[in-house]
């Protein structure tokens, strides 16, 4: 520990205008905001370089190694799917092997399909463990395997999925070992190795290693965790390179689009493949020979016989054009998988010409379709911690994500993970954590990065350091109020490095330009983006656990507890009112940070004031409340989220008359709240105590400002939001090809 402080404080000490004083008084507020941890993970920020020249050379199977940590919260649920058809013969072998793993964490959800030869009366014997939590059998068949495995997603509520087919079995470590791949919580999907039988008992005839050896990777025969748009390319874009869907696990997707359509229900060859490849996306996949599943092939089998229809190269067109669409791929990616279609093709069709392939699987046709595919794009977050710039990056990349990007979570892990944060992630989206930071670039590269996009000042260098050997990949920087916070000095520094690297800035404030020269700015793009929110439904938290009463005053207040934020006067005020209300006025106080332990000890006695502590899901509270409470004096203050949050739970604002709030609360009859001047940036305690009466006691001026509120709420619109950040991105995009020819 000794070392890397000292590693990092000369470093420290230029960025703060070579004032040993102000390092040392910078690092004692990290001290007391965050701990030792605070200050060791700012120390590991400063010491990161980039990479050595003989790490870059490092296989893309070694890239992402992770080292194995204690699952948070314990082991992850597993939620198993057992679709059945006429698998009487199989059923139990199937079941045993599952239930034999010993994972603690199982829930099994059984589904038959209408089998006329006894499969359910089996399924409805093993119903009766207590790990099964659901067995649904069909009265009518549904003509769709796709089908079945998409009303199993639905049903699952576990964190990892495993389709277990109910003609497969697998060994006894088969979770064991494929689990281990998700201590990455990047990993998408991992799968084992597998093995072909036939017949009863059951008879060896391929392996998994025989399957994928055209493809000369030399892979399998080791554990290892690649990006997912490098396996694409060397394999997956050739092959399906898995399968049978037993040997897999993967993170539940959520609500996925590909699962409604149709088109995929009806396949009969593809249909996992093409799965496969949308679940994957963004992230990284694992794999490991050290456990096996054992896939089952009939006599009879009709998949040799498929081939000889035009379906089956329809299918495989099908596949092409989602790759594209989804990876970034060339003519020459797609080749091989061609060239075997080819041969397929003429083994069953000996005396017809080739034209009639291309009319069934063409590659021309087929590339157009990449000209609808949208960026892969990594959001990097200083930590999954509470902040606007925080937990902002969160929010857009749920929002692109559901407009089709790729998208990948960078957690450069400054900060101590609060679990609620990072659960605001949407399931489909891979968040990636690197046991060497300095490789990212090379982990960029790997994943088929094209564009990242960083929201806080330390990320921002850090990338800027980590990225100057990949100036390929397109650099957005969001502003939300730190480069004007920062001494003329280190502005100037910044400032002199980020000179020409970065392809725009996106900013929510005016103020947030204060930091930049005129000559800067107009050499760089910047554009203004104003911040909006998703509305997501919300419940009201019971007044009566907190004991207040229906008839008294509740003002919410959300922020970090740091005192910037005015936890300490926001109490002062509500007691100074208090002593001259009618009606009795409380305060809710939500988050996370040292003035919480400094203050609550304090008040433990006063029954108006509740210190809630974190919450997820913040509207909760502003809804049970009757009114926001933003008193803050940070100097960084510029478009606050949680303003937005409390608009959207139909509740007005009271808030200091900072950053863009004021712009924020206006709507066509007048502000949705009340604001109030700092003094000299401190906060009036009377004059807030003031508002917060009167707003308490006079009716008419409450039922005023909770009128104005839905008109104010209108303007956050985060698609058109969304549709911003897109054009930024293709903006820059195209710049860079045209600057690059």
């Amino acid at each position: 520990m000794i070392r890397r402080l000292l590693r990092a404080l000369p470093r420290a000490v230029s960025f703060y205008d070579g004032s040993l004083w102000r390092t040392v008084w910078r690092a004692l507020v990290l001290l007391r905001r965050h701990g030792w941890r605070g200050v060791l993970l700012r120390a590991r920020l400063l010491n990161v370089l980039p990479p050595p020249r003989q790490e870059l050379d490092i296989a893309p199977s070694d890239l992402f190694h992770c080292q194995e940590v204690p699952w948070p919260g314990g082991a992850p649920k597993v939620s198993v799917i057992v679709p059945c058809f006429n698998h009487a013969a199989y059923l139990p072998d199937r079941l045993d092997s599952i239930f034999a793993q010993g994972y603690p964490n199982l829930e099994v959800i059984l589904l038959d399909d209408a089998s006329t030869d006894g499969s359910q009366a089996i399924l409805q014997r093993y119903a009766q463990r207590p790990e099964v939590t659901h067995c649904v059998l069909n009265t009518g068949n549904s003509g769709s395997a796709f089908r079945q495995w998409r009303r199993g997603l639905q049903l699952a509520t576990g964190d990892l999925v495993w389709i277990a087919e109910s003609d497969d079995y697998c060994d006894n470590n088969f979770l064991q070992e494929v689990l281990r791949c998700f201590s990455n919580p990047a990993v998408r999907l991992a799968f084992a190795r597998t093995t072909f039988v036939r017949g009863t008992p059951p008879v060896e005839i391929w392996s998994s290693e025989e399957y994928l050896g055209d493809l000369g990777l030399g892979l399998w025969s080791r554990p290892f965790t690649m990006a997912a748009h490098s396996l694409v390319k060397l394999a997956w874009s050739r092959k399906n390179i898995l399968p049978n869907v037993s040997a897999a696990v993967f993170r539940h997707p959520g609500q996925c689009s590909l699962l409604e359509d149709p088109q995929w229900q009806s396949l009969r060859a593809c249909g996992d493949w093409l799965l496969y490849l949308h679940l994957v996306r963004g992230g990284l996949v694992g794999y490991t020979p050290k456990a096996t599943n054992f896939y089952r092939q009939h006599e009879g089998n009709t998949s040799v016989s498929f081939q000889a229809q035009p379906e089956y190269y329809r299918e495989h067109a099908l596949v092409a054009q989602h790759m594209v669409q989804l990876y970034r791929l060339e003519d020459a990616d797609l080749q091989p998988l061609r060239a075997q279609l080819l041969r397929q093709w003429r083994q069953h069709h000996p005396l017809a010409p080739e034209h009639e392939l291309d009319g069934l699987f063409a590659l021309a046709p087929i590339l157009v379709h990449g000209a609808r595919r949208q960026p892969n794009v990594l959001m990097a977050l200083f930590a999954f911690a509470a902040g606007g710039g925080e937990t902002f990056p969160i929010q857009l990349a749920n929002l692109l994500y559901s407009r089709g990007y790729a998208i990948t979570l960078l957690d450069c892990q400054l900060a101590e993970t609060e679990p609620g944060i990072q659960a605001q992630v949407h399931p489909g989206i891979a968040i990636l954590r690197l046991d060497k930071p300095y490789l990212i670039g090379r982990a960029l590269r790997d994943m088929g990065i094209e564009l990242v996009h960083s929201h806080h000042a330390s990320v921002d260098m850090m990338m800027h350091n980590l990225l100057s050997m990949y100036p390929e990949i397109v650099r957005i920087i969001s502003l939300h109020g730190m480069y004007e916070l920062m001494s003329t000095a280190q502005q100037r520094t910044t400032l002199r490095r980020l000179d020409g690297k970065v392809d725009a800035f996106v900013y929510t404030a005016e103020k947030n330009l204060q930091a930049f020269t005129p000559d800067f700015q107009a050499r760089h793009r910047f554009t203004r983006i104003d911040n909006a929110l998703e509305r997501r439904p919300f419940h009201p938290t019971c007044r009566s656990a907190l004991g207040i009463s229906d008839a008294d005053f509740v003002f919410c207040m959300v922020a970090r507890a740091i005192p910037e934020k005015g936890w300490e006067e926001a109490i002062a005020a509500t007691q100074l009112a208090n002593t001259r209300s009618h009606r009795r006025i409380h305060l809710l106080l939500i988050g996370e940070g040292p003035e919480l332990s400094r203050l609550r000890p304090q008040h433990v006695l006063d029954t108006c004031v509740h210190f809630v502590g974190f919450q997820a899901h913040v509207r909760d509270y502003f809804a049970m409340a009757d009114m926001g409470l933003l008193p803050s004096r940070f100097r960084g203050e510029s478009a606050p989220l949680v303003l937005i949050d409390c608009l959207f739970s139909g509740r007005p604002l009271l808030a200091s008359d900072i950053g863009e709030i004021r712009t924020m609360l206006a709507g066509p009859q007048g502000l949705a709240g009340e604001l109030f001047a700092l003094t000299d940036w401190t906060i009036p305690v009377a004059v807030l105590s003031d508002h917060m009466l009167e707003l308490a006691n006079d009716l008419s001026r409450y039922a005023a400002l909770r009128n104005r509120v839905d008109a104010a709420a209108a303007k956050f619109d985060p698609d058109r939001m969304a549709e911003r950040y897109e054009q930024v991105y293709a903006e820059s995009l195209q710049g860079r090809r045209i600057a690059s020819p």
